[in-house]
């Protein structure tokens, strides 16, 4: 029997200085998705800060519109509304910053050897997908982020992993979500404010597709080439045969075969 999501729990995980920074916290048995609820929240005026969490998404999705897979009770599904006051920072770069965010949580839960980022803000250990992120725009100004973590199970086919098949034990659902939020919550204000950059040198730390051949799958064609990190604009670098960079802000990367 998993634990379900509770909302004093999860608060008592966030710091007092932080909680003023959440506007509100819903949790919902079953729910189409925390980002569709959030997105017509922010539409009524929901204020930046609120959260949505759900024990089971009947239409979760992930990037590019593919289904995230959402079994009752086993995971996390965690949705966040946040408004800037203004576009002085390249917002490109904030599927970045957020992805570091997850690791930062992930490492002060006790997963830290082995975690690596996939640009542009997938999660993996050794290789297998641990959590998704989603940005989707209400308006101008307003994001709702979305964080699906695999806890209990790795309900994608193949090689996702869970954290609990990680730490080989059962994990607490509610000081976790409450360690991301508590996360989101201190992070993303230092993005605001200081942009992408602060955030840039732990995910070069952790890029698993820096220096290895990769393709990169565009709605028209493919490209190939060696992957050289990316820019401080959060923007995937590719070195071709010619020895030409080229910048990416959008499409979907593999590590080619013979890569390994």
């Amino acid at each position: 029997m998993y634990d379900l999501l509770d909302k004093q729990r999860i608060i008592t995980s966030i710091q007092p200085k932080n909680r003023r920074n959440l506007a509100c916290l819903e949790i919902f048995e079953t729910i189409d998705s925390t980002n569709n609820f959030l997105l017509n929240q922010a539409k009524n005026n929901a204020p930046s800060g609120s959260v949505c969490l759900a024990e089971q998404q009947t239409q979760g999705r992930g990037r590019r519109g593919r289904k995230w897979e959402s079994p009752p009770g086993a995971n996390i599904y965690c949705s966040m509304l946040w408004r800037f006051d203004e576009l002085s920072n390249d917002m490109s770069g904030l599927g970045l910053a957020v992805a570091t965010i997850v690791l930062a949580t992930l490492k002060k839960y006790g997963v830290g050897v082995g975690v690596q980022l996939k640009w542009p803000n997938d999660v993996l250990f050794d290789g297998r997908k641990l959590a998704g992120i989603l940005l989707e725009s209400s308006d101008r100004l307003s994001v709702v982020i979305g964080v699906g973590l695999n806890v209990l199970a790795a309900p994608e086919m193949g090689s996702a992993v869970s954290i609990a098949e990680i730490l080989r034990t059962v994990p607490v659902r509610n000081a976790l979500v409450g360690l991301l939020i508590d996360e989101l919550l201190e992070q993303l204000p230092r993005f605001e404010a200081q942009g992408l950059g602060v955030f840039l040198p732990e995910w070069r730390k952790y890029d698993v597709l820096s220096g290895k051949r990769v393709e990169v799958h565009l709605p028209d064609k493919v490209l190939g080439g060696l992957m050289r990190g990316v820019d401080e604009h959060g923007r995937l670098l590719l070195e071709d045969e010619s020895g030409v960079v080229q910048r990416f802000s959008y499409g979907e990367v593999s590590v080619r075969k013979s890569e390994g």
